[in-house]
């Protein structure tokens, strides 16, 4: 099978649930009346907890509300088209019957039962593709897991391999671990629980080239057709993994995943009630899938096996919307447009097999005022929304002008949309078209505002060390002034616009920091501006990746048309080594 057959369901999909489950799960968070700070299934490590302790846990592991049915029952309502599962973790705990390592629920628990083995067959019944998530470096358990050693940065404070039940760093062998436990056990999970549409790998921490080629062959001829994420490590892998809760800022090319938490963690907390909302993750769900990236959204079981009652009632008010608008989302491709709108989100489906190319409007933000749509050269020929799927009438006509012109802004699609929203949560209009869509790339007004992203402008790099865009569509490595940024836009008329800066936190929880200062310039005029937070942005997309706009003031265009807007940094702080990290400017056209 060709690669890019292997991944047609995955990029069809588009939505998949993730299971973090484990022995991290009876402590739910809490460890002698202290309660986690970090995510759930890291319990062992933050409190160096000693494995025949640890261990321990396993005679209160009788999970009797677990239902594999019901699970995947809620899967397939909520939309999504394939299922996750933790079958060991980094506590090198064996969530099925493993009979290289008696660390597991079968042998090792009350329980006795092989939840995995339940769990494929849902799978096989319900419809949905099983996926297996297996650390293959990391495991606390066993003294040669894999441990990168003292001179490794620390995970949040934490040690990422066992230095606490084995200290002697020296002694470690990962290799023998390899060839022991991580071989034999994936093997087992390729061979017992019949098809495996992908194993999620993580964290390569200290996994070699040759051990992650080891292992990409091992699933190829074990199960030549079951996909293998990035995290396999050494650059191998069919799809990419973005980082934990990353929603990338600008398109991506390829196959792509982001994992992602229902709450702020992944292993079952009893307090962590931060739950996203359905509208929310509705809103991540639509924005990835205009990037050509799949939403796996991850809830913890507790450790009784069922679902935690909020995160039920969430997928449920999800699986209600995908009812109507699925198709939106399943088997839909990445926008056409080369940026991100302020009111949601675009889809497209392609004209393939018969089928009519559409482009799909999922409006986050429904528009106070007339919506016009511009840069859209293929002819529309219906707009319609969908309605309640037990209506006799399904779709709803919505009335259109268009008209297409070489000037991208006459090019110009208005819909006549009612004045209120909708009373759903992200309203859907999809529009039927000619043929694919065409549109036209240059950076130009929408909705009264122009966003220049990182990834769409020409970055002017003239030190050594040259800022890139990275996977997210951030610009990082901006730490010399003499580097700059331009973009080309296209003004409907002269005036004033205001100016934004968005820039990021770009690592993971770290806190966003700014102090740089830059300059704005036209051909007509510059302004500049220090930066700071402004304005948080609070979305959940930026829930793990903070950025913050700086209001910079007006710049002002003699002429309309084509104009040149370039950024140029004055001053850059090092922050951390993470410096100036640009996500976009933004420009509003003056009222």
């Amino acid at each position: 099978m060709t690669e890019e057959k292997r991944l047609q369901w995955f990029m069809d999909a588009r939505f998949g649930l993730f299971v973090h489950w484990g022995l991290y799960s009876v402590l739910a968070g809490e460890w002698q009346g202290q309660r986690m700070d970090y995510i759930g299934e890291w319990i062992m490590s933050r409190y160096r907890i000693p494995g025949a302790e640890y261990a321990k846990l396993a005679e209160r592991f009788n999970p009797q509300q677990f239902d594999a049915d019901a699970w995947v029952q809620l899967a397939r309502q909520a939309g999504m088209r394939y299922i996750v599962f933790t079958a060991k973790h980094h506590e090198g705990f064996a969530m099925y019957h493993s009979a290289c390592s008696r660390f597991n629920i079968v042998d090792a628990t009350p329980f006795g039962r092989d939840p995995l083995m339940e769990l494929a067959d849902a799978c096989a019944r319900g419809g949905l593709k099983l996926g297996l998530y297996y650390s293959q470096d990391l495991d606390w358990h066993e003294a040669d897991g894999g441990d990168p050693g003292p001179q490794y940065p620390r995970n949040f404070g934490m040690s990422w391999g066992n230095d606490w039940d084995f200290p002697d760093y020296a002694a470690k062998n990962y290799a023998r671990y390899f060839e022991a436990k991580v071989k034999p056990q994936v093997r087992e999970l390729l061979t017992q629980y019949g098809t495996v549409g992908l194993i999620w790998f993580d964290c390569p921490v200290t996994i070699n080239a040759q051990q992650s080629q080891e292992l990409h062959d091992l699933v190829r001829e074990l199960q030549p057709n079951c996909l293998i994420n990035t995290r396999i490590g050494n650059g191998l892998g069919d799809y990419g993994s973005m980082g934990d809760n990353q929603v990338p800022s600008g398109q991506v090319e390829g196959a792509w995943e982001t994992p992602a938490t229902l709450n702020d963690t992944w292993g079952y907390k009893y307090f962590d009630n931060n739950w996203k909302s359905a509208a929310d993750t509705l809103g991540v769900l639509a924005g990835l899938a205009g990037k050509n990236v799949n939403y796996l959204l991850n809830i913890g079981p507790q450790p009784d096996g069922a679902f935690p009652a909020a995160s039920v009632s969430i997928l449920r008010e999800i699986g209600a919307w995908m009812s109507v608008n699925g198709d939106a989302i399943h088997n839909a491709r990445q926008s056409p447009y080369p940026y991100d709108f302020d009111w949601g989100a675009v889809t497209q489906h392609l004209g393939v097999d018969g089928q009519t190319a559409r482009l799909n409007l999922l409006f986050r933000n429904w528009p106070a005022s007339a919506f016009t749509l511009h840069g859209l050269r293929t002819r529309v020929v219906r707009a319609c929304t969908k309605t309640a799927s037990a209506d006799p009438t399904p779709r709803r006509e919505i009335g259109f002008t268009q008209a297409i012109d070489p000037d991208v802004h006459k090019t110009a699609l208005t819909l006549d949309l009612p004045r209120e929203a909708p009373a759903e949560l992200m309203p859907v209009v999809t529009l039927e078209l000619e043929g694919d869509a065409e549109v036209d790339q240059t950076l130009t007004l929408q909705q009264g505002v122009i966003v220049l992203p990182a990834d769409c402008g020409r970055v002017q790099a003239l030190s050594a060390a040259a800022p890139e865009v990275d996977r997210a569509g951030i610009l990082t490595n901006w730490l010399d002034p003499v580097d700059a940024i331009e973009w080309d836009i296209h003004l409907p008329e002269a005036g004033y616009y205001s100016v934004d800066i968005i820039t990021s936190a770009q690592r993971h929880s770290a806190p966003w920091q700014g102090g740089h200062a830059v300059r704005i310039e036209t051909d007509d005029t510059a302004i500049q501006a220090r930066i700071s937070a402004d304005e948080m942005i609070t979305r959940p997309e930026t829930r793990c990746y903070a950025q913050a706009v700086t209001h910079c003031g007006d710049l002002y265009f003699a002429s309309a048309g084509l104009q040149t807007v370039k950024l140029i940094a004055l001053a850059i702080r090092p922050n951390n080594g993470v410096g100036l990290a640009l996500a976009a400017l933004r420009l509003t056209a003056s009222q």
